[in-house]
């Protein structure tokens, strides 16, 4: 019986060597997995290393954008505001109508009373329509602000313009459309001559009456 025994001891003591082998093993395993330290790296820093030669790396210095004037864009560029500049010096005031062009100068322009005169407000121009007791009317057209520059006369010519001496510092006939553009220092304006269907003198040459209303409107702006 000895000898059984004793086989039968080592083989539980050989069991309980490899397991306690395996324990052991297990506990190193888990402990190196939660430690923090073991790949190198600290928890929630990034993963990269670096080299222990170049020394600390220095902090990347961060740069708070520049404060930007009022009115300007970050990048420089003007912002759409109503600052001065932004689109030229304000427009003056319309003038009314009655001191565009008298009621006897409308009368005259007309060859007729005037029955009624109509006022009306677009961007950077006031009409002002005086009209007859037929189908008539005397068409004013007050440029303002930048509308009113020699630029703006200029650019609006058209190739079958003709030149009208003696109103203002220039005028011309635009034949198509029967308006007589006229520019006086800071003051630009159109008047024409026009049926209650609003069709235009096909004249090659504006009417008398019409220079002389342009005339008028010119001494009074």
């Amino acid at each position: 019986m000895a000898p059984v025994v004793r086989r039968r001891t080592r083989v539980l003591l050989v069991v309980a060597g490899l397991l306690l082998v395996g324990v052991v093993g297990l506990a190193w395993f888990l402990v190196g997995n939660d430690d923090p330290a073991a790949d190198g790296t600290a928890a929630g820093a990034p993963g990269a290393t670096t080299d222990p030669a170049a020394g600390p790396a220095a902090a990347e210095p961060t740069t708070a954008p520049a404060p930007t004037a009022e009115g300007t864009s970050a990048s420089g560029g003007q912002t759409g505001g109503s600052g001065p500049g932004t689109s030229g010096p304000p427009a003056p005031p319309a003038p009314a109508c009655p001191s565009v062009i008298s009621d006897a100068e409308a009368v005259a322009a007309l060859g007729a009373p005037v029955a009624r005169v109509e006022a009306r407000d677009g961007f950077l121009v006031r009409t002002c329509t005086f009209w007859s007791s037929g189908d008539r009317y005397l068409l004013v057209q007050v440029s303002r602000g930048v509308a009113a520059s020699r630029d703006q006369f200029e650019l609006s010519r058209l190739p079958g313009d003709r030149a009208v001496a003696g109103i203002g510092q220039a005028a011309r006939w635009t034949r198509d459309t029967g308006l007589l553009d006229v520019i006086d220092g800071g003051a630009r304006f159109q008047v024409g001559l026009f049926t209650h269907a609003g069709t235009p003198s096909a004249a090659a040459e504006p009417p008398a009456r019409l220079e002389a209303a342009a005339r008028a409107v010119a001494a009074r702006l």
